[in-house]
C-alpha cells in the first residue's frame, strides 16, 4: 500500500465538489479531514481508508442510525478511498475526560446505554459490522449534547471467517484483535474498557457503592472470550439494573431527607424557652450538614464521613442536654443519621432506646415502624404495629401522629387486609 503523507490531501478537491481544508484527526487506518461542499457550502468530514477496503466502504454507506454520522458520498483517489460523512461539531469524551478528570456514574451509565444501542445496531446488520476501535476519543458530543459514534474506518464486516488485519487502540482492543480476529465480543471488551476510563479516579468508589457495576466491567473485559457477555442486549440489561439500583438509592436518600425535614419543622415551630433555642441551634449545626453540597452531591464514602462526624456531634449534644424531650429528639436524629450512614445496627440500637425509654410517644412508633418497613423487616414492623395498637387502645400514648406514623398505619392496615383475604 502506498503511504499517504499527513497533509497530502489538504487543498485537494474530491469529485470536483469537496474541498479538503485540514486534517482534524488520525485514526487506525487513515486520517479524518474537514472539507467544504463547494455546491452547498456545508462542512463535511472526509474519512480516508485503504483502497483494499473499498467493498466495506460502500457497505458503510448503507448504515442509517441516529447516533452514527450519515455517509453522503464516496470517492477514490490513488491508493485510498474516502467516505464523505456528516461533520459532528463538538468534543470527544476523551477531551471532556481530560478536562473534567472523570464523569459521574449517571453520565457513564448513559454513555454505556448509548453505546449498547448503536453497537447492537451494527452487530445485527447483514453482514454484521464490528466497530473495532471503540474508545472515548471516538465518541463525540455535539453542541446540542447528543452523543455520536464516529470514525468507522476501522470497522470490519463479518461475512466470512478469514483472518484479517484488525486495527484498534492499545488498552481498548481485545486480545484476539492482535491475532487478526474480531467479533461482537471484541466490541464488548472495548466497551468495558471505555467505561472504566470514563470513570477516571472515581472508578473504585463507584464499584464499592454499586458492586453490580464492578461485575459488569469485569465481565466485559475478560481476556478469554467465552467469559465475556455474548451480545450487546446482555450488557444493556446489566447496565439498566445498575441504573435502577442507583435510582433506588437516590430515592431512599430523598425519603430520609424528607423525614429529616419534617422532623426539623415539627420541633422548630414548637414554643421555645431560651435554653430550648440554644438546643435547637445546636441541632441545626448538625442537620445543615445534610443539605450542603458535599453531602447531596458527594460520593458514598464522602457521605459516610459526614454522617460519622454528625454522630460524634450528636453524642456531645446528648450529654449536654439530659432533659427528656431533648434526649428524645437527639436519639431520633441519631437513628436517622445512622440510616443515612448505612449503619443499620446503629439505627436499630437508637430506635430501641427510644422504644424502651420514650415508648409513650406516637411519633417514635411511627418512625421506627416505617424504618423497619423500608429495611424490609416486615414481620418486625408488624409486631411493633400490634404493640402500638394495643397501647393506643389503652390510651397510653402521647404526642402526635406524624406523616410517617400515618403512612406506616396505612401500610399495616393494607398488610392486615391482605392477610385476612388470604385466610
Amino acid at each position: 500500500m502506498k503511504v499517504i503523507k499527513i497533509n497530502s490531501l489538504t487543498g485537494i478537491i474530491l469529485k470536483g465538489r469537496y474541498c479538503v481544508l485540514e486534517q482534524i484527526n488520525k485514526g487506525g487506518e487513515g486520517s479524518l479531514y474537514l472539507a467544504r461542499d463547494l455546491e452547498l457550502g456545508t462542512m463535511w468530514a472526509v474519512k480516508e481508508i485503504p483502497l483494499s477496503k473499498r467493498r466495506e466502504a460502500k457497505l458503510l454507506r448503507l448504515l442509517e442510525h441516529p447516533s452514527l454520522p450519515k455517509m453522503v458520498d464516496y470517492a477514490e483517489k490513488e491508493d485510498a478511498c474516502y467516505l464523505v460523512m456528516e461533520y459532528i461539531k463538538g468534543k470527544s469524551l476523551e477531551e471532556e475526560r481530560k478536562e473534567r478528570k472523570g464523569f459521574s456514574l449517571k453520565e457513564v451509565i448513559e454513555a454505556g446505554l448509548f453505546l449498547c444501542d448503536v453497537l447492537e445496531y451494527l452487530h445485527t446488520r447483514k453482514p454484521p459490522v464490528f466497530y473495532g476501535d471503540l474508545k472515548p476519543g471516538n465518541i463525540m458530543r455535539s453542541a446540542e449534547g447528543k452523543l455520536y459514534l464516529v470514525d468507522l474506518g476501522s470497522a470490519v464486516f463479518g461475512y466470512n471467517e478469514r483472518v484479517q488485519v484488525c486495527h484498534g487502540t492499545r488498552g481498548y482492543a481485545a486480545p484476539e484483535q492482535y491475532q487478526g480476529k474480531i467479533g461482537a465480543q471484541s466490541d464488548i471488551y472495548a466497551l468495558g474498557k471505555t467505561l472504566q476510563v470514563l470513570c477516571g479516579n472515581r472508578l473504585y468508589g463507584y464499584i464499592a457503592a454499586y458492586p453490580a457495576f464492578g461485575r459488569l466491567l469485569w465481565k466485559c473485559s475478560q481476556k478469554t472470550i467465552s467469559r465475556r457477555y455474548k451480545e450487546m442486549p446482555q450488557v444493556k440489561k446489566a447496565l439498566e439494573k445498575v441504573k435502577e439500583s442507583k435510582e433506588r438509592m437516590k430515592l431512599s436518600l430523598g425519603i430520609l431527607l424528607t423525614v429529616l425535614c419534617c422532623f426539623l419543622l415539627f420541633f422548630y415551630f414548637r414554643p421555645k424557652q431560651e435554653e430550648q433555642i440554644d438546643f435547637t441551634e445546636r441541632l441545626s449545626e448538625v442537620t445543615s450538614l445534610y443539605y450542603a453540597p458535599p453531602f447531596l452531591e458527594g460520593e458514598k464514602e464522602e457521605r459516610k464521613k459526614i454522617c460519622r462526624g454528625a454522630e460524634e456531634k450528636l453524642q456531645e449534644i446528648l450529654e449536654e442536654y439530659p432533659q427528656e424531650e431533648a434526649r428524645r429528639r437527639v436519639l431520633l436524629l441519631l437513628a436517622l443519621n445512622a440510616e443515612l450512614w448505612g449503619r443499620e445496627d446503629l439505627a436499630v440500637f437508637y430506635y430501641e432506646q427510644l422504644r424502651v425509654y420514650h415508648w409513650e410517644y406516637k411519633e417514635i412508633y411511627g418512625e421506627y415502624g416505617i424504618y423497619l418497613w423500608r429495611a424490609g423487616e416486615r414481620e418486625k414492623s408488624r409486631e411493633l404495629w400490634e404493640e402500638y395498637r394495643e397501647k393506643e387502645k389503652q390510651g397510653l400514648l402521647l404526642g402526635i401522629e406524624t406523616k410517617n406514623t400515618k403512612t406506616w398505619t396505612e401500610f399495616m392496615r393494607e398488610e392486615n387486609a391482605k392477610h385476612e383475604k388470604e385466610k
